[in-house]
């Protein structure tokens, strides 16, 4: 555009001094005459005649030529190093047929790379490139403090710290068949928790997964729950003393179903991997089903029952429990069930209440255990359970429907985030009745207390307890009351 305005302006030059000259000769040549006076030869001499002036025009004409060709040559390297800068760029990028291999080569190389999710929380989940292997590591932290008092027994009033327990383990996948391992530090002890494989499969037209090896039961409620999920530190009384005599794992087949709004297992088990093989199992058969008759936005009722058998080996432990009612610390402040010698078969079931309604949850279990002694018959004892909370704010109950179960919260402004994570306020009421058995005692607790979660993988936890024994075995019988408060640092992945 500045060579054309150049080019412009040159012409414009050329034209005007081209006009005056013009103008400048018509007009000088005839003015004398004009007013009637004639000139002499000298005076025509000394001034310019046309031909002079013509020479001066052509003189000027030919200095605009030379002007122009100056300009025509700047303008034609102008043009030409244009080209030369285009030229350049288009040689510097590649062409679409260079381009489009380059780019499919890096998304194959990609796709050849194993993925990283950690969609699962503190440990991500590692998958192949085709999606049909994965791992993942899994483990959690219990570190509890513990404090008892207002017992008339010196004993039961005591303080202390524990690791509640230290399990570290590993999960993966190869298409449909699972796997998971774990072992776990708790009381003092190291012992092997989850330890199986898992086959997924359709039942009926309906997802369905057979297990085989060392897994936790389904029953209950809070019984079927990770512990790292029930809102307390520990199961209630149901999930605590209706275990079998095995406890809540065992080694054997579980099968279970999975509907819309509903499941089912059935299991078949002996004792768990702490077994020494001098004697045969204890064989439990046990199953459980849940169903959702309401389940949406709005809310959600959950509505479960469970059952099991048990042949029980000669010799082995009848599965009675003492159940600390003001926690897991104190072995001291104890209901104790006393001794039911030669139990041969036992079987137990339960009925299980939860509801769901935005940041409220409540929810109540009860179950009965009947034991067959050789010696005195059939003796039975039964306990039973009501929890109510509600999230503050940040975050709403945790609810699996696919096994009727607690599930993980999610907080939605986590602390490790700069955010305040999330509240639930809770309280709980528990009773267990041992007096049918000989020497079985009575005791019952009601717990207030609070959890802060400060992100979708740690929480501390804090629960006061009001408890109530009435003992008729052990070393401290007879009525009794006290407190308990006890706090906890959980970290789970």
């Amino acid at each position: 555009m500045i060579l054309e305005t150049l080019r412009a302006r040159t012409w414009a030059v050329r034209s005007a001094a081209l006009g005056a000259a013009l103008f400048a000769a018509g007009l000088i040549g005839p003015l004398p005459y004009a007013f009637g006076q004639v000139p002499d030869t000298a005076a025509v001499r000394q001034a310019p005649d046309n031909a002079e002036l013509l020479r001066l025009l052509e003189a000027q004409a030919r200095r605009i030529e030379q002007l122009e060709e100056r300009l025509s040559a700047v303008t034609a390297a102008a043009e030409s190093d244009r080209v030369a800068r285009q030229s350049a760029h288009e040689a510097a990028a590649p062409d679409a047929h260079v381009l489009l291999p380059r780019v499919e080569a890096l998304e194959t190389k990609a796709k050849a790379q194993p993925t990283l999710n950690w969609s699962r929380g503190a440990a991500p989940r590692l998958t192949s490139p085709d999606g049909s292997l994965s791992f993942r590591l899994r483990g959690r932290l219990f570190a509890d403090v513990s404090g008892t008092g207002g017992s008339r027994f010196g004993e039961l009033n005591n303080t202390g710290t524990e690791i509640r327990s230290l399990r570290f383990g590993a999960e993966g996948a190869y298409n449909q068949l699972s796997w998971v391992i774990e072992g776990d530090f708790a009381d003092n002890t190291t012992a092997w928790k989850s330890a199986y494989l898992a086959l997924g499969h359709k039942l009926f037209g309906k997802g369905a997964e057979l297990s085989v090896g060392n897994r936790l039961e389904d029953r209950g409620f809070d019984g079927a729950s990770g512990g790292g999920n029930v809102p307390f530190q520990d199961r209630n009384v149901v999930g605590l003393a209706l275990q079998p005599a095995r406890g809540n794992f065992g080694v054997g087949l579980t099968e279970r179903i999975t509907g819309e709004h509903w499941h089912a297992s059935f299991a078949v088990t002996g004792n768990d991997l702490s077994n020494v093989g001098n004697n045969r199992d204890t064989v439990t058969y046990s199953t459980r089903a849940h169903l959702n008759p309401i389940k949406g936005e709005r809310g959600t009722l959950h509505l479960g029952a469970w059952g099991l058998y048990e042949d029980i080996a000669k010799g082995d432990a009848s599965g009675l429990r003492n159940w600390g009612q003001g926690g897991h610390f104190n072995d001291n402040a104890k209901t104790r069930p006393g001794a039911l010698a030669e139990v041969t078969r036992a079987h137990a079931y339960g009925a299980e209440l939860a509801g769901f309604f935005g940041p409220f949850w409540a929810y109540g279990e009860w179950g009965q255990r009947e034991l067959k002694s050789a010696a005195l018959g059939r003796r039975d004892y039964d306990a039973y359970a009501l929890s109510a909370g509600w999230f503050l704010g940040g975050a709403k109950p945790s609810y699996n429907a696919r096994a009727g179960t607690w599930g993980g919260v999610k907080v939605a402004n986590p602390v490790t985030a700069g955010g305040t994570g999330a509240w639930e306020l809770k309280a709980r009421y528990e009773s267990l009745d041992y007096t049918k058995l000989p020497t079985g005692g009575d005791g019952e607790a009601w717990t207030l207390g609070a959890n802060w979660y400060l992100n979708n993988n740690s929480r501390i936890l804090f629960d006061a307890v009001y408890w109530e024994t009435n003992n008729r075995s052990g070393a401290y019988q007879g009525q009794d009351d006290g407190y308990t408060l006890n706090a906890r640092f959980q970290v789970t992945f």
